[in-house]
């Protein structure tokens, strides 16, 4: 059976941010690294201090960079929920369990609540399931979920 082709229920689109970039490259390339040259050759005079700052400064440059090629390229995801119901012989089927016990500490109306959201919501109705597990103990709880 051949597949059929359908719209993707998303995007990635590439946000453009060149300034940024630049401004980013200027900053990494002319200071910081400018910084650790001075730090590298003024090591010899300084000593342990000089030494403790270039360890220091090289770990910032490093995790700077890191983090900044993170950023270069940002995207945008934008989305189609309209298209997740042209796709509904495509979706898989769902149980979903809502658990009761004690009426006192979980009031039944908020069981009744959730129940009904959950049915409420919009998926194909031959492929939802909704479970109310209750442990008896109270009749309340059953007269109150079977209005």
């Amino acid at each position: 059976m051949a597949k059929s082709i359908s719209l993707p229920l998303y995007e990635k689109l590439p946000l453009k941010n060149t300034v940024h970039r630049i401004l980013d490259t200027t900053i990494f390339f002319f200071l910081l690294l400018s910084l650790l040259a001075y730090r590298i050759l003024s090591l010899h005079s300084n000593g342990f201090t000089c030494l403790l700052a270039l360890f220091c400064e090289s770990w910032f440059t490093i995790v700077w960079a890191l983090i900044l090629s993170s950023k270069w390229n940002p995207v945008e995801y934008r989305t189609y929920p309209e298209r997740l119901l042209l796709r509904a012989d495509e979706l898989p089927p769902v149980d979903i369990f809502v658990t009761t016990a004690d009426p006192i500490l979980e009031p039944p109306i908020i069981t009744v609540n959730t129940v009904l959201s959950l049915l409420a919501v919009d998926y194909p109705a031959n492929k939802l399931a909704c479970y109310v597990s209750d442990d008896g103990a109270p009749f309340r709880c059953f007269y109150d979920e079977e209005e």
